[in-house]
């Protein structure tokens, strides 16, 4: 008998807790769908289900081959889709976490352009500013600003992106110019909470690095918040620049202190580790790369 039949046949009766339901998702019957497990029992030689008339439950044993039987299926589900796609436009979902600002600001013009080389491929976008498990919420891939935690994951570097200390002239026009480091705790500062220091700025490079201080009455988190009430003229922000380079270069908003450039942070798209990474995957990766490589924003 085909093991891996039995293999999936077993994984739905798991995940449907009922024999009938598996036999419905394979469109086979429910005494085939019985058979495939008992001949998986017979194989192994343990039981994997305690089944009477009223109700079914798995043995521990069941459950750790339900876990191998999940990674084994997954494998051959992706060389397929991976050998398919040689020959044929990529397909299914794509499910991508990124975070808010950033993808409100840059993002759209990639997925637009994705989906419509790829109409088969249908891209579900979660925006969330949080670090999630990538594995555990089924996402295929992630792309995330700043310092990254220790994982497992698989990290691709995009590009830098340069952090830039700016008002708006309707501000500068109204108080003095911070002409030195030291001047800036007495201005008004609007603090993006996603940046990685606390209550300081770090304006510098290396040894020449400072860390500012900053006492900020407004604290939010969200790069495209800020900039706006910077825009406003309500004060003095450390800003990414895929948020305010077109402000800046149309004069909308002024750069300060550029001698003493901010540190960068790195943008990155992460996934799981996988032997072979489905096509859909690998091309918006690419589409990234095209993107962002070289680009140092």
């Amino acid at each position: 008998m085909d093991k891996l039949n039995c293999m999936r046949a077993f994984v739905y009766v798991i995940e449907a807790e009922s024999f009938t339901q598996a036999a419905i998702k394979m469109q086979i019957s429910k005494a085939l769908i019985s058979k495939y497990v008992g001949a998986l029992e017979t194989s192994l030689g343990i039981r994997l289900l305690n089944r009477t008339t009223r109700r079914m439950s798995v043995t521990d044993s069941g459950k750790a081959y339900y876990e191998r039987c999940l990674n084994v299926l997954q494998e051959i589900d992706e060389i397929e889709a991976a050998l398919r796609s040689e020959h044929n436009q990529p397909e299914g979902i794509l499910r991508i976490n990124a975070p808010i600002s950033f993808s409100e600001l840059t993002l759209m013009p990639i997925i637009t352009e994705f989906a419509q080389s790829y109409p088969d491929v249908t891209i579900k976008l979660d925006l969330a500013d949080r670090f999630i498990d990538l594995v555990e919420e089924g996402v295929d891939l992630a792309i995330r600003v700043g310092d990254l935690p220790d994982s497992s994951l698989v990290v691709r570097k995009l590009t830098e992106i340069r952090m830039i200390l700016c008002a708006s002239p309707a501000y500068l026009a109204k108080t003095n110019i911070p002409v030195s480091l030291e001047s800036l705790p007495l201005h008004r500062c609007i603090c993006d909470s996603n940046y990685k220091h606390n209550n300081r700025w770090v304006l510098g490079r290396g040894q020449q690095s400072v860390s500012v201080p900053i006492s900020s009455q407004i604290n939010i988190n969200s790069a495209r918040a800020v900039r706006q009430l910077v825009l406003n003229g309500q004060g003095i922000s450390l800003l990414p620049s895929f948020a305010v380079q077109k402000d800046l270069e149309e004069g909308r908003l002024i750069q300060l202190l550029e001698k003493h450039e901010p540190e960068s942070t790195g943008l990155y798209a992460l996934y799981p580790h996988r032997k072979h990474l489905s096509a859909k995957v690998r091309l918006f990766i690419d589409a990234l790369i095209n993107a962002f490589g070289g680009t140092g924003y």
